[in-house]
């Protein structure tokens, strides 16, 4: 496995497995599993890999908003209105310049209890920040 994934996965399972433990309900609590909602926390690990050099990640944490991705409250409130789909997004439609620099993203991880895990090739920077906003900007 290539250094850079294997050092997302670890990031990845180090963010999950303190997102299990503040998830975890108190012993003593009416209800033993926590409901979906916004309350529940989300974690998404998030990678840009441009062609021309390697990669880059951040976590994300959602519920309260937090994380290394430099502007969490955004990129929560992006992912909030998808509902965690990200191929739903469609942030800034409008046009760009025909500069051919592509750059692949992904996110794994939960969204209010459910799996996540999305990949997507956009042609170059413009075409990532009109289709995603704020939430691949790292």
């Amino acid at each position: 496995m290539p250094f850079a994934r294997r050092t997302a996965a670890l990031a990845l399972a180090a963010a999950l497995g303190g997102l299990a433990a503040v998830a975890a309900p108190h012993p003593r609590a009416a209800e033993a599993a926590p409901r979906p909602g916004p309350e529940t926390p989300s974690v998404l690990l998030l990678t840009v890999d441009p062609a021309t050099a390697g990669p880059h990640a951040t976590v994300l944490i959602c519920g309260p908003a937090g994380g290394l991705q430099p502007d969490p409250a955004t990129a929560c409130r992006l992912v909030a209105r998808v509902n965690g789909d990200l191929a739903a997004l469609d942030v800034d439609p409008g046009p760009c310049s025909l500069e051919h620099a592509p750059l692949t993203v992904r996110a794994v991880g939960l969204w209010q209890d459910r799996p996540v895990s999305y990949t997507r090739t956009f042609d170059n920077r413009c075409a990532l920040r009109r289709g995603t906003g704020a939430l691949f900007d790292f």
